[in-house]
């Protein structure tokens, strides 16, 4: 206590004011706040078991904080020719480069490039999606095991001065 009172008076004593508490954005397990935005890059790279594909995909997913709604926009493109997408799926929980079960359909309507879709996830899925604990993973007739896979990872606050 002493050391920090003694750094107290030095700071003040060279212009240095005490912070000022500042508004935060909540935090990102709260139901208040703005969406969350999410992002995957699909690759062959990714993959557990190596693949020889020249695939390549993207998708962008929002979540709904108050609703829990994950919405999300995608495509792949460059796949072999003789490689079909099968499914598109999201896995957890995981580590990462390990393996999990598929939590939900990215395409479920059936396979079609672009994509879209929506989905309510419970409380445990949200605390899997905002700890980096959820994959993508593209299937096709070539890698039944998947072809294209990618990480969900979060994308800064708009408002953080981040550029991608």
């Amino acid at each position: 206590m002493k050391a920090f009172l003694s750094l107290l008076v030095a700071a003040s004593l060279f212009g240095f004011a005490p912070a000022q508490a500042v508004d935060v954005a909540p935090p990102v397990d709260s139901h208040e706040g703005p969406p969350i935005s999410f992002f995957v890059i699909l690759t062959p790279d990714d993959e557990s078991t190596p693949t020889e594909s020249t695939g390549t995909g993207r998708i962008d997913f929002t979540l709904d904080r108050k609703t829990q709604k994950i919405s999300w926009k995608g495509s792949f493109q460059n796949l072999p020719p003789n490689s079909r997408p099968t499914g598109i799926y999201v896995h957890g929980p995981q580590t990462i480069g390990g393996e999990a079960g598929i939590l939900f359909d990215l395409s479920p309507g059936g396979m079609k490039n672009p994509f879209e879709g929506s989905y309510t996830l419970n409380d445990g899925q949200v605390e899997y999606l905002v700890t980096g604990r959820f994959y993508v993973n593209l299937h096709t007739t070539k890698y039944p095991g998947g072809e294209l896979r990618g990480e969900v990872r979060r994308l800064p606050p708009k408002d953080a001065g981040v550029t991608q």
